[in-house]
Formats: C-alpha cells, structure tokens, sequence
C-alpha cells in the first residue's frame, strides 16, 4: 500500500507535458526550501534560485515536493535525507506546495508527497507516496543509471 496525500488543485499546465510556466499572479513565492550541496551542508533555495539550485545542477536533483500537513510526507523526508546523505551522488531539495504553489503547479503536483528527479533541467523519474530506504536507494541507483548514459 502506498500512503499519498492527494491534492486536488490544478493551477498551470504541467511544464513537464508542455504546458506554460508561466505564474499566474505574476506573484513570486520566496519561502525557502532545502537543498544539499557536495559536502551535504543545507543551503537555502527560494523560488526565484529555483532554476540555479535545481534545473542548472551539475548532478541529478531529488525535488521532494510536501507539505507540513502530510503524515506520508513526513514519514518520507528523513528517508530521503539520510539516503541523499549517504549516496552522495544527488542533491535533495524539498518544497512545501502550499508555500511554492506556482512551483508546484508548473510540475502538475496532484498527490503527495511527489519526487521528481531533475537532471540538466529536465524531469527523468518520479515517484508518489512513501517509500522505505531500500525504494529510495533504488529509487536514487535508477536516476543516476538514466543520467550517466546521457552524454555530457
């Protein structure tokens, strides 16, 4: 069984279907989210650094997308962490959707938690719901395979 929280609102097209990224307030969210650098200290990422942090990175990129209100994705952060920690081959960024929401809606973001691995800014895999640290390791094994056959 896997333990979601779906989310029912839809605010852009998906960019990762093609849709426009365009925000739809013109508004744009800077509450921080996390992300780890190579020696796995946390820098802090807003919405605006968004593009540099993630889309930009020279090594794949786990986008945890949660909220505080979500038991799974609370199970699941610490998982994801410690992994990313351990691995050391990706960076982790999470965001909370009710805080990104153009974020959120630029990637179709509909149940949570949602992780979507980016790599030279584009999607290349994602996974709804909690998962246990061995998912998550092959989770993790799985997007670095797809992005070392892509050339450099």
């Amino acid at each position: 069984m896997i333990a979601t929280c779906l989310r029912t609102t839809a605010l852009v097209a998906p960019r990762a279907l093609g849709g426009s990224s365009t925000r739809l307030t013109g508004r744009t969210f800077s509450s921080s989210t996390t992300s780890r650098n190579e020696k796995g200290d946390i820098l802090k990422v807003t919405g605006d650094t968004f593009e540099k942090e993630v889309t930009r990175s020279a090594k794949p990129v786990l986008v945890d997308f949660t909220a505080t209100w979500c038991m799974p994705c609370r199970m699941l952060g610490p998982v994801l962490d410690k992994a990313v920690k351990e691995d050391g081959r990706v960076r982790l960024v999470q965001i909370d959707v009710d805080e990104q929401v153009v974020l959120a809606g630029d990637y179709g973001i509909s149940s949570l938690p949602t992780v979507v691995a980016f790599h030279k800014g584009a999607p290349v895999d994602s996974f709804i719901g909690a998962k246990n640290a061995s998912s998550v390791q092959e989770f993790i094994n799985g997007v670095i395979h797809k992005t070392s056959k892509d050339p450099q």
